[in-house]
Order: C-alpha cells, then structure tokens, then sequence
C-alpha cells in the first residue's frame, strides 16, 4: 500500500508513481507520454477504502449474499444528501451507471419512441438507444450561450413520441453544473408530458465554488415519480475497477420494471464493491471530498490560464467535473489535433468529436492530477501549439 498523508494525496502523482499502479490510463501509451485523456483521477486509493476491502476479505464476505445492508446505507445518504425520499427498497446496485441508462431507455420506450439528448453529451447516451430501437432527438447545449440549458429550445423538440429525456448533472463534457431554475423549467416540461427522465449524477461530488449540485428528483413529488437518478464512485474516489454504482426511483413500478429487465444482463454487484460503496458515502470521507476541490480549484486555474493565453484557443469556465472542454480554432480538426499534440506534445488527450456534432473542434482534458504533471503537460501542449 502506499503511504500518503491526507494533506499531499492529491498533490502526489508522479508519472514513475500512477506507472507503478495497473490502470488503464497510464498503460495505454508509452512512458514518454502524459495521459490526460480518460476521466480517472490521479491519486492513490484513499486508505478508508483499502481498510473496507482488507476487511470484507478477512471476514470471508464473498459467498452469495444480500445487498440490504449497503442499500439501505445508500439510501440514508440520497434522503439527507440528494434530498430524494427514497426507501431501501427504491434503490438498486449496478455495476456503474452506464447500466441505468441502458435500462432508462429499455424502460421507457417502444421501436420509434423519441429520446432527449445533449449535443455534446457523453457518448454512452446515444450508444444505447439501438437496443430500444429508440431515436435521439439533440437538445443543443450551445458553447456562445454558456451551454445553457434552454428549456425553450427543448419544448420546440418535444413531439408525442418523446419518451425520454436523458440528463447529465454535472454535465460531462460541456462541464455545466444545472441551476434549480433550468431544473425546474425541465421537470415542468417533463411532468405536463409526463415523459420520464434519467439524470447521471455520477459527478456531483466535482462542484466548483460558486455552483451547486442539486438533483432534480427532489424538486417535487411529481417529478421524483418520472425521474431515475443514477450515481457511482469512480471519478470522486478512481475505483472504477470496483464496477459499483446505485440507482433510485419513487416510482415503484419503474424500479420493478428495471429489475425485471436487468435480470440476466445485469448479475449484481460484488461484495468487495459493496463494502467500499458503504463507506465512501459516509462522512468519513469528507475531507477526500473538500481535499479533491480544493486541489482541482489549483489545477483548473493553470488549465484555463495557459490554454486560455494561446490565440484560437476558447477555454469556458469550468463548473463541474474535472474534464473541462475547450475550443480550439487552429485549423487542425479535432481528430488531426489529438495526434498532433500526441506526437508533438507526448501529451494525451481526447477529441471532441466522439462527443457529437457540438464537439467537433473540442478537446476534451483530465485535469485531476498533480500540478507538476498539470505544468509539465501544458508545457508540452503550449510549445507544440506554438509551432503551428
């Protein structure tokens, strides 16, 4: 185990350290290059976690067993912090959240239903809808206008076939975090079409100063009946390997449904996740919470100033996340621009353009690393763009 202080933790990647951890961010280039481009903090598994796993492999916790205990943890944490009157029995262990928004999908719609989605939006969004035979319908969150959540604009896209209306909050890429006020003209529209949304909330730990997280679900009972909220751990605490997250709904009916519709695809969680999830919920772990906004606040301000100095480069404010989304007008596409400062810059990043028609011309950047591995990529990347 490595041994870190909780003052320097999130202070303390260096290339030689995340090289010796196995994951897949850092093994998927050669040693020469920074990897920025997957959404995965650089920091060491926090030890509150290590003890959980260490335990529930002492005591021998790995024979079938029930997940009542962890649930109803989860659940105490969505009533006091996500402000959502769920049960125990309304929340449901998933394998990450990516799962919630295919059964968001396979829930609410028929072949030929309509599905609200953000252009740009994470990619998963649209992959799913093939298997419901479902359309997506972009909702432009447009970068001139702040990636406002334009509730006008989406009444103008809402037909009889809409079904669904996806959400991300934090919004990955466009790092929007939503205002009440864009919640509620959302869940207005929403409940006069009673049209069922899906919100991925799996970055509301990542929440700069100035901004709040709320969730959707707890504006109304009427909204909460039509919403299912997703969450995970990974990018607050980088345990994706885990394969743990949760999902809620009031709506009984839906959660039933989706449980009926997982069965056979998706085959629980396992009990080492279950373990960790009950503690990094808990307030334990709030100093990792403060620790990771207090170290991003330093490493966004070197991201936006040095990307932010170069001329055809636009860098918005980032709200939420750590995957801040910036335009670059250099004359190189998106797809010709993460190569060129791949080769030229040793630095990875990802392009935009996976993320949909509003992507193009976007990169996308992790900044949840060090500030001397934060300096030394920008450094690269500024050197390289001069060149052009």
């Amino acid at each position: 185990m490595i041994a870190l202080s909780k003052e320097n933790i999130f202070n303390s990647a260096t290339a030689e350290l995340m090289r010796s951890i196995p994951n897949l961010k850092w093994d998927r280039y050669p040693d020469d290059v920074i990897p920025m481009w997957i959404a995965a903090p650089d920091v060491p598994i926090a030890p509150e976690i290590m003890k959980a796993l260490h335990d529930s492999v002492d005591e021998m916790d790995m024979y079938y067993n029930a997940d009542k205990s962890t649930r109803e943890v989860l659940a105490g944490k969505i009533n006091e912090f996500n402000k959502i009157p769920v049960d125990t029995d309304d929340v449901m262990l998933i394998q990450g959240v990516d799962p919630s928004i295919w059964l968001g999908v396979k829930y609410a719609c028929k072949p030929g239903d309509e599905v609200i989605v953000n252009d740009p939006t994470y990619h998963a969004f649209t992959a799913v809808l093939p298997a419901a035979e479902a359309k997506p319908v972009s909702w432009v969150l447009d970068r001139e206008d702040g990636y406002k959540f334009d509730s006008e604009a989406l009444k103008e896209i809402i037909t009889p076939r809409t079904k669904l209306i996806y959400l991300c909050n934090p919004h990955n890429p466009a790092g929007r975090v939503m205002t009440k006020e864009e919640l509620k003209a959302v869940a207005d529209i929403a409940v006069d079409g009673k049209i069922t949304i899906m919100v991925d909330e799996l970055w509301e730990d990542i929440v700069f100063k100035g901004n709040k997280h709320v969730s959707i679900a707890s504006l109304n009972p009427e909204i909460s009946d039509l919403t299912l909220s997703s969450w995970g751990f990974s990018k607050t605490f980088g345990v994706a390997g885990l394969q743990i997250g949760y999902m809620a709904t009031t709506n009984k009916e839906m959660l039933e449904s989706m449980q009926k519709a997982a069965t056979g695809v998706q085959r629980g969680t396992s009990t080492l996740g279950r373990a960790a999830a009950r503690v990094m919920v808990s307030n334990e772990m709030d100093y990792w919470r403060k620790g990771m906004m207090d170290h991003l606040h330093k490493t966004r301000a070197i991201c936006s100033k040095r990307l932010g100095s170069i001329p055809g480069v636009e860098f918005p404010m980032l709200e939420g996340t750590y995957v801040p989304f910036p335009k670059f007008d250099l004359g190189l596409t998106s797809d010709e621009l993460q190569e060129y400062i791949l080769k030229e810059a040793r630095v990875a990043i990802s392009s935009g353009k996976g993320y949909g028609e509003k992507g193009k011309g976007h990169m996308r950047i992790n900044i949840a690393t060090s500030e001397s591995l934060m300096n030394e990529a920008m450094d690269r990347v500024v050197e390289a763009l001069s060149k052009l």
